[in-house]
């Protein structure tokens, strides 16, 4: 059996100091690919050249050329959504990255599950038996067993969050315009942001850096001293009632970073995270923005699986009724009404970020969702995960973050994790947050 690979700070620092070499760290990643993939079904494929010729392009450099880099010779999961030439990864590679591989996503990046009749189901690194998640599910499940230190996704309505947390993960949906990235169908409507995700707060917020070009988001500071933190573990899906129930290992991850914070001398008050006043909101800006991915993409629907063909036809409607375009709309009236809510609780609770549990139960089975009905797999996607698509629709920057544990169906364990959102321009809160989070948990393991 192999080793998982080391964090990417680590590798990274090992090869400017010539400790190791980038190749060295291509191979022990494709060895662990090699060992693992065949059952977890991250990778669609492998880019061998390219990432030999990287690896043996920073082993050429001398020590100056090498201490530039601040990812030399970390190995790099790239998602099936971009290529090579993407802007979200051009600053990693010429950061010294090696591009390792292509990761699995659903078809249009539509579902929280990862399957797909071309490459099978993307299982995940903590039980095989449950989904990775999605739609960035390859990428997560790459990271979570070691196989990459780091990996790229992408966030439409929680496409990073939602596998993040289901394999145990970090990662962060940054706001827009921090990270140039170019996805289907104008940004799948501009809710989508591309991202990192890595298995500590530390890699996340380097890969951050380097994404978003901006050095001083890989110093992870602490918290700023007035930053006030709301507490909400309400279904965020009501129709009248909580329509999905959020299950208690899930709700006390949240409570449980909540004490953290408050050992930390932080201030952390309950408060309810306003919901939707429009019902359909979020069913109408996914399946409007799957639409859009379909049509950038020339994908005719006869060419689509059964279940995202009846979510992009929903998404047309949409557009032919004109409530998915600019001005004056009544998704967007809808989405303006939530922002005001959202702001006008944060307001009157005196708090800058939210943090509430990052799912709503285990990830669902793996299995072939990719034949079954359209309602089966929004139903799933749905109801293990209410609380990410917030974030997009208001276009502000969220992470998740592994807090606690819980026990799978297989008596598998498996950690929960929690979110923190936070307005326009507070990603290096929301990354100190997430790491005084992540050093309680630490401290326990170590315990």
């Amino acid at each position: 059996m192999t080793t998982p690979t080391p964090p990417a700070c680590r590798t990274a620092e090992d090869v400017r100091s010539g400790v190791g070499t980038a190749t060295e760290a291509l191979n022990s990643a494709l060895d662990r690919i090699t060992c693992l993939d065949p059952a977890l079904r991250a990778f669609t494929s492998l880019l061998d050249d390219e990432g030999r010729s990287a690896a043996a392009a920073v082993d050429a450099s001398d020590e100056t050329g090498r201490s530039g880099l601040p990812l030399a010779g970390v190995p790099l999961a790239i998602k099936s959504t971009v290529s090579l030439d993407n802007p979200v990864i051009t600053p990693l590679l010429a950061a010294g990255s090696i591009p390792v591989g292509i990761t699995a996503a659903p078809q249009l990046c539509t579902w929280g599950m990862t399957d797909s009749e071309e490459h099978g189901i993307t299982r995940n690194p903590g039980d095989e038996s449950l989904s990775a998640g999605g739609s960035s599910g390859g990428s997560a499940a790459a990271v979570a067993s070691g196989m990459v230190p780091l990996a790229v996704g992408d966030d439409g309505m929680g496409s990073l969050r939602i596998p993040a947390a289901a394999c145990g993960i970090v990662t962060i949906k940054p706001g827009p315009g921090v990270v140039p990235t170019r996805l289907a169908g104008d940004n799948w409507g501009r809710l989508a942001e591309s991202g990192p995700l890595a298995r500590t707060v530390e890699d996340t917020a380097l890969a951050l850096s380097v994404m978003a070009g901006r050095p001083e988001l890989a110093s992870v500071g602490p918290v700023p001293g007035e930053t006030r933190v709301g507490l909400s573990t309400t279904s965020p899906i009501r129709l009248g009632r909580d329509l999905v129930r959020i299950r208690e290992p899930w709700s006390r991850a949240a409570r449980e970073a909540a004490e953290v914070l408050r050992d930390r001398d932080l201030v952390v008050v309950e408060s309810s995270l306003p919901s939707p006043r429009d019902p359909m909101l979020y069913l109408a800006r996914w399946t409007s923005a799957v639409a859009r991915a379909a049509e950038d993409e020339n994908l005719p629907l006869s060419a689509m699986e059964r279940r995202t063909r009846h979510h992009a036809l929903l998404g047309r409607t949409v557009f032919r009724r004109g409530g998915a375009g600019d001005g004056d709309t009544r998704w967007n009236r809808a989405t303006e009404a939530l922002r005001t809510e959202v702001e006008r609780a944060m307001d009157t609770a005196g708090v800058d970020v939210w943090l509430t549990p990052a799912l709503a139960d285990l990830p669902p089975e793996a299995t072939d969702w990719h034949q079954r009905s359209w309602g089966r797999s929004l139903w799933a996607s749905m109801r293990f995960s209410p609380f990410t698509p917030l974030a997009n629709v208001l276009g502000w920057p969220a992470m998740t973050v592994p807090c606690g544990r819980t026990a799978t169906p297989a008596g598998r364990d498996l950690p929960t994790s929690v979110q923190l959102v936070g307005r326009p321009g507070s990603e290096s809160t929301l990354l100190s947050l997430a790491a005084v989070v992540e050093s309680a948990g630490a401290i326990e393991r170590a315990g």
